[in-house]
């Protein structure tokens, strides 16, 4: 069956018809913010004539200033759209400029940083035509490097999803492709060469799958270290492949689908992962037709939208009847995420002849069904159902999610076929605590795509892992790590495990309300990435003396939401010094004034110069203060008495070297004649107690 007919049978519509608030009314949870925060994108009408079924849409970080920007595909001149985010969820349209071809045939993308430059490269799937990869040159700026990278597969292209499966920290790509389309086109696995280059292992790993391919995801479903492969297919009855999902085994893809019952036959279409019941496992969603109306007869399942709960020991159950989601309605994308920020995940879907469903879960099932209340049915409009209206052309298929104003609540993106985007500002979580997670990865994985943290808060634990597409439908949600805390004002303990079977971290005593960036082990202390010096210690000072905030978690080294001593032994220590002899160590009395090191040496000034003699010539290089001022002068005191203990108490006197930081010491007679003028030019003195009190008892030499 050719797209366009298949199309024609599928034609639906979904708009919203959007309230209205009036002055005094409190908002409603969502409030439409796309056009008056920048957002203005129209997609084609449906049924289309470019692309398959759907475009995606997403969020990405693309300039990697913390804020997640906006990728739209559908345009009907076949422009992406490209939106940077200028902080506080306000956009603007970087389309024209970005250096991103017309793509007539685009269907959907997926972000990550496949060349370890840290920037956020884009793949685009077409329908039929070449697929693109676009290299990030930073400023919005990309260029193709399809043909170079050897990713430039033609077949009926639909999802693709990013993922490390031989543990290399090199992120690999898994491409889909809609196989009933001539000439026949497999799945494909583009392992990343390491070198800007890929090559397809998906013959040799077993994945070339010839079911008719929406979505993929890599997540590690069984909890082993290495990321897992979920697959869904299309048409799951007799002749087509049922939903596939194969375990890691060290690199080793073995096809597991059946013995753990996520061998689903169904029109799978969309797929939300992530861990919807709460038992630390990642759970399984995914979208179907629905038995009536349908253009099919003799459905499988009566139009269920399977709900497939991880049991921990490597087996699914699937039970969404019982969870309230089983939805019966056409629909496409799903996404996992808690809206309201009260502990429990809940679930968005697209759907076609019917408004988008949002299903709220509040620990216990039933879920109950809330879209119109919360004001996020999306398009749709019954002038504009095709059932009763043949000229009906708005179509919901993909949605995202992240925090595009920094609230700490997420927000919501829909991309609607025949109708502008739509951008759905939450005005409910911020009603209650969250965390939110920025994981930083290990060479070259600089994104931590496939880490999964464990947060303990508040009697309960959460569970969250990082997908670079395949969550959702054609496109991505963004990378920072969400937890909902409802009244929780602490994190007691975060388990933070990078991807590639890397390293692991605990984390403990977090503050709600953060958006906290997580650094792996050999990145602490090292606040710019060029290993740790002096220019380290100095922001280290700063976090000591401002306290622990957003900003100076890489010199948290011990993880307990402090900066403090110990932190500084560990980062900075090597053997402890105490070169004055006051009893503390001298790292520590640099920490607590940072004049005392005014050359940033890493040693104490009046430890670090030896006992080098001074010439008592006023304005001498050698009188000048060790910052480098520049402005130092001898004075003179009154000859004191022997306070050097040297039996020549004749010669001592108390000086000052006067400079911009206010020095002072005492300078000590060293000449063998007596002089009763120490201004005299062949008399020569050593600095005994030099500025700020080193030497406290007057004996100790600079």
């Amino acid at each position: 069956m050719n797209r366009s007919s298949f199309a024609i049978c599928l034609t639906a519509a979904v708009s919203l018809a959007a309230g209205v608030v009036t002055a005094g009314d409190p908002p409603t949870p969502f409030t439409e913010e796309a056009l008056a925060r920048g957002l203005d994108f129209t997609m084609a009408p449906f049924p289309q004539n470019q692309g398959y079924l759907g475009q995606g849409s997403g969020f990405v970080d693309l300039d990697s200033d913390g804020d997640p920007d906006v990728v739209l595909i559908g345009a009907l001149n076949g422009r992406i759209g490209i939106f940077e985010n200028i902080g506080g969820g306000t956009f603007v349209d970087r389309s024209l400029t970005s250096g991103i071809p017309l793509m007539l045939e685009q269907e959907g993308f997926a972000a990550a940083d496949y060349d370890a430059d840290g920037l956020m490269d884009l793949y685009f799937t077409q329908h039929q035509e070449p697929n693109v990869l676009m290299r990030n040159l930073g400023g919005f700026s990309f260029d193709d490097v399809t043909l170079a990278a050897g990713v430039a597969d033609d077949g009926p292209g639909t999802g693709a999803s990013w993922g490390d499966f031989d543990n290399d920290g090199w992120l690999d790509l898994y491409v889909c492709n809609y196989s009933s389309f001539e000439p026949f086109t497999l799945n494909l696995l583009y392992h990343n060469n390491a070198n800007g280059t890929f090559a397809d292992v998906a013959p040799a790993q077993g994945v070339d799958s010839d079911g008719l391919s929406f979505q993929s995801v890599w997540s590690d479903y069984d909890k082993d270290g290495d990321v897992d492969l979920y697959l869904s297919n299309d048409r799951g009855p007799v002749g087509f492949e049922p939903n596939q999902l194969w375990r890691n085994d060290d690199g080793t893809l073995v096809d597991v689908s059946v013995a753990s019952n996520t061998n689903v036959s169904l029109f799978s279409m969309g797929l939300a992962a992530g861990d919807f019941d709460g038992n630390l496992y990642p759970d399984f969603y995914t979208t179907n037709i629905a038995a009536e109306p349908s253009p099919f007869n003799g459905h499988p399942d009566d139009g269920v939208n399977p709900l497939l709960l991880n049991l921990g020991d490597g087996t699914f159950a699937e039970v969404a009847e019982v969870a309230g989601v089983a939805n019966f309605i056409t629909s496409w994308g799903a996404i996992f995420f808690d809206y309201d920020n009260d502990t429990h995940k809940d679930l968005y879907v697209n759907n076609m002849w019917r408004p988008n469903s949002f299903f709220t879960y509040d620990g216990t099932f039933p879920c109950v069904e809330i879209a119109e209340d919360v004001a996020v049915e999306a398009s749709y409009d019954p002038l504009y159902d095709p059932r009763t209206n043949p000229l009906a052309n708005i179509v919901s298929f993909s949605s995202a999610i992240a925090d595009v104003d920094g609230d700490g609540d997420l927000d919501l993106l829909v991309n609607n076929l025949g109708h502008r985007a739509e951008l759905f500002i939450n005005n409910e979580g911020s009603k209650r605590n969250y965390i939110r997670y920025r994981v930083v990865g290990e060479h070259p994985n600089l994104f931590a795509v496939g880490a999964n943290i464990e947060t303990t808060a508040g009697g309960n634990v959460y569970w969250d892992e990082s997908y670079a597409g395949g969550n959702g439908y054609l496109g991505q949600n963004e990378l920072v790590l969400h937890v909902g805390l409802g009244d929780t004002p602490i994190v007691d303990q975060a388990v933070v495990n990078w991807p590639s079977d890397g390293p692991t971290r605990t984390l403990t005593n977090l503050p709600a309300g953060e958006l906290w960036t997580v650094y792996p082990p050999s990145r602490l202390c090292d606040a710019d990435g060029d290993g740790v010096d002096q220019a380290d210690f100095e922001v280290f000072a700063d976090c000591f003396s401002s306290g622990f905030a957003p900003g100076c978690e890489m010199m948290d080294f011990n993880g307990n939401s402090s900066i403090y001593v110990d932190d500084l032994e560990e980062c900075f220590g090597g053997t402890p010094t105490d070169c004055n002899g006051n009893g503390t160590q001298d790292l520590v009395e640099i920490l607590l004034d940072l004049d005392l090191d005014a050359d940033d040496d890493g040693a104490i000034d009046c430890c670090s110069g030896g006992s080098t003699p001074f010439p008592n010539t006023v304005g001498s290089t050698l009188l000048l203060d060790r910052s480098g001022s520049g402005a130092a002068e001898l004075s003179w005191a009154v000859p004191a008495a022997d306070v050097a203990h040297d039996a020549a108490t004749s010669y001592d006197v108390l000086g000052s070297i006067t400079a911009a930081t206010g020095e002072f010491g005492l300078l000590a007679n060293v000449g063998t004649t007596s002089h009763t003028d120490p201004g005299e030019s062949n008399t020569t003195f050593y600095v005994v107690v030099s500025r700020n009190g080193c030497g406290s008892s007057g004996e100790e030499p600079f």
